[in-house]
């Protein structure tokens, strides 16, 4: 299959399982995933699908572990620092040694070795399963915490472990001394090395800003390039690429605040980029587990096994599954991790850190990097650690989403719905009276005005009969203006024409489909050109037709100008609560058609101003309101965030003054 066409339907998919998630709230997201890709198993071409294990870790879960470094508080990450290796080095060192003798009991059949790195793959923890799991739920700030900073560097403890249990498989030789430094040297080497390049990288950034060339086209390449290069350059000296990308992660933590000098447009720009390609990719782990968890199956019903062995491999899952929330609940309970909770909370605490260590794409991605051939012959016992490491994965989302609603509060806010409704519609109408407060012209204001009614209804979608009826009425207005003008003697019987034709002809287009929309535009076009090979032909001068063209331009411009305010006029006083939405699209119809005929500079700079002043007034009344206490802090961040969308939107965005 082709490599475009297989990660084109993996988008699909991943999209399609983010729609389901909005409407399926008993499951969490990665279980939706999960069944999203045993659906596609089905398709003949994703039969015994196999993951090249080496583009997985470094496409998939090198940019994501930076993002989740370059998204971790540091400052809150130094307070717990020694905790936070606590759980990441001892808690997981402990937990693959227990669980790896444990295996190995409970599967005899296989190498001790294999054992211990069956451990080292169910150890590590994922901070983005747990948060969809518990993202409706009031989980307390110290857990959620420690969870996430834990999974920050355990992944990398089980990925070094996992590559030592693998070298003593493949050599038949096992040095615990040897082993020690070896580790040491691969988890802190490779903190070093992504420091240094991370570092440099900034420094490369920040080189850009001084020089006034950081725009999207050249930061958005270099920070989406900058965790595959760290990643292979890590791993080309034989350290953690993992902890390499974390630890360049949080360096762009760190230097947040220089960064900030970059534009709004590459800072928004970068933010929304990154947000999409993580989703994706998180994604596409699950649903890659749903692929080639048909695959697996088949493979051990294959071995000339007895179908009962899945059962058996099912309760070794299980089992395994329950003795590492024992140890981890044992680890915190010993205080070998001493978490900051007061002492009411701790039972609870440590039992919500023992439950929510979540497995996901670290877990998954050391399974499938297990190489499929060994020595020239199948890799032993692969598709029984495959399968024991997808049944740990699927338990760890499974059981918080049962138990957890059962014992934590939904998540509350200081601020409902209806309050962002209401203080938004209120900051709104605020801007809307200084905008008219301004005394500027008046087609220009009308023009800022709607454009910031139509913030109120963002939400709302005009409907489609409705609108035409009222759109309609104007076209029908402007008839009888004309006619007045006409028999005021403001303008000729021809400019009267003239201009209906062009209403005519605008009101033909909104009204066809697209296909014929598209043919219409066709056959414009084709006659625009045989226009100017026909004036070639004849020799007419090109200035004398542009300069006709340009006076009758003018004079539809001067009559669109004398009915434009009478028009926004007539849509203001038929404005209620249920055309809202259809009025301002018509609006917006309106102001742009006046922009095309008037196509004047001095009114680009009126709207420009007062949309700057516009945004400025609503950041002033989101302010004014907070230090009445009339607002919440979380809801005065929220509608901050929302006006300085608003604003990169439409000052960023030169085509609306173009």
């Amino acid at each position: 299959m082709s490599i475009v066409f297989f990660v084109l339907i993996l988008i699909i998919a991943t999209v399609f399982s983010n729609a389901l998630d909005t409407k399926i709230k008993f499951l969490p997201r990665a279980i939706i995933q999960i069944m999203m890709g045993l659906v596609l198993s089905f398709i003949p071409n994703f039969n015994h699908f196999n993951l090249n294990p080496e583009v997985f870790m470094l496409a998939i879960i090198a940019p994501l572990m930076f993002y989740d470094g370059m998204n971790t508080n540091i400052v809150k990450l130094k307070r717990t620092l020694s905790n936070t290796f606590s759980l990441a080095i001892g808690l997981a060192v402990a937990t693959i040694i227990l669980v790896g003798y444990l295996g190995y009991a409970l599967l005899p059949h296989i190498p001790i070795a294999l054992a211990f790195a069956l451990a080292a793959i169910i150890t590590p923890t994922d901070a983005v399963a747990v948060s969809s799991v518990t993202e409706n739920l009031d989980l307390p700030n110290e857990a959620m915490l420690s969870l996430k900073n834990e999974s920050l560097f355990n992944d990398a403890s089980g990925i070094v472990m996992f590559d030592l249990a693998l070298t003593a498989f493949h050599t038949g030789h096992f040095s615990p001394v040897l082993s020690i430094f070896n580790y040491l040297y691969v988890f802190f080497g490779g903190l070093i090395v992504g420091w240094i390049v991370g570092w440099l990288f900034v420094r490369l950034q920040l080189l850009l800003i001084e020089t006034d060339i950081d725009n999207p086209n050249i930061i958005v390449p270099i920070n989406f390039i900058k965790p595959f290069a760290i990643y292979l350059l890590a791993e080309m000296f034989d350290t953690s690429g993992i902890l390499a990308v974390v630890a360049a992660g949080l360096i762009q933590s760190t230097q947040a605040q220089s960064l900030r000098l970059t534009s709004t447009k590459t800072q928004m720009v970068s933010k929304t980029t990154y947000e999409i390609f993580t989703n994706l990719m998180n994604g596409f782990v699950f649903i890659l587990l749903g692929v080639s968890f048909p695959t697996v199956i088949y493979d051990i019903t294959n071995e000339g096994r007895q179908v009962s062995s899945l059962g058996y491999l099912i309760l070794v899952g299980i089992i395994l599954y329950i003795v590492m929330i024992i140890i981890r609940y044992l680890w915190v309970t010993l205080k070998l991790a001493n978490i900051r909770i007061r002492p009411a909370d701790k039972v609870l605490n440590h039992f919500l850190i023992a439950i929510n260590g979540i497995h996901g794409t670290i877990t998954l991605s050391m399974a499938f990097s297990i190489p499929i051939v060994l020595h020239g012959k199948i890799f032993p016992f692969r598709n029984d650690i495959i399968f024991i490491a997808a049944t740990v994965i699927i338990l760890s989302l499974l059981v918080p989403s049962i138990i957890l609603p059962l014992m934590l509060p939904a998540k509350t806010y200081s601020y409902s719905l209806e309050d962002i409704s209401t203080y938004r519609q209120k900051m709104i109408e605020y801007a809307i009276k200084r905008v008219h407060d301004a005394d500027e012209d008046p087609v220009e204001t009308q023009a800022v005005i709607a454009t910031l009614r139509s913030q109120q209804s963002i939400l709302q979608r005009p409907k489609r009969n409705a609108t035409y009826k009222i759109l309609q009425k104007c076209f029908n207005l402007e008839e009888k203006l004309l006619q007045e003008m006409v028999d005021n003697g403001e303008i000729s019987v021809k400019q009267q024409t003239f201009y209906e034709r062009m209403s005519l002809f605008q009101s033909f287009q909104l009204h066809q489909s697209f296909i014929q929309h598209f043919m219409y535009r066709a056959r414009f076009y084709f006659i625009k050109l045989s226009h100017r090979f026909k004036r070639r032909i004849k020799r007419v001068d090109p200035l004398v037709v542009t300069k006709k063209f340009n006076n009758a331009r003018d004079e539809l411009a001067q009559v669109e100008n004398e009915i434009s305010p009478q028009i926004f006029a007539y849509l203001r006083e038929h404005l209620n609560a249920d055309n809202r939405a259809e009025i301002h699209w018509i609006e917006e119809y309106y102001r742009e058609r006046h922009r095309r005929f008037q196509n004047n500079t001095r009114a680009n700079e009126i709207q420009e101003e007062l949309f700057i002043n516009a945004f400025q007034n609503e950041y002033n009344f989101i302010q004014e309101q907070l230090g009445k206490k009339n607002i919440s802090r979380e809801l005065a961040s929220l509608l901050y965030e929302q006006v300085s969308n608003d604003e990169w939107v439409y000052m960023q965005n030169d085509s609306i003054y173009a």
